[in-house]
């Protein structure tokens, strides 16, 4: 069975964000398989959840072409 995303009956406190956005904020409930278990989530979470993810790629990023540039020393003074 495919997983089962449903609209919960949750009352939506007053958002910040624009009125056209506050759709994002709806709470949906995921039911799936094989304990059919369910989790709530929103849109806006899952954005948030993106954005994480966009930075630690950000930051890994930065973070790999430092130990390059440091391989490429430790490997010059290997060979010297």
């Amino acid at each position: 069975m495919a997983d089962k995303y449903t609209k919960k009956a949750v009352e939506v406190p007053a958002s910040p964000s624009p009125p056209a956005d506050a759709w994002k904020d709806a709470q949906v409930e995921k039911e799936y398989q094989p304990a059919k278990a369910k989790t709530s989530m929103s849109y806006r979470s899952l954005e948030g959840k993106v954005s994480n993810i966009d930075d630690q790629i950000a930051r890994l990023t930065a973070e790999k072409a430092e130990v390059e540039a440091e391989m490429v020393k430790v490997k010059a003074a290997a060979e010297a």
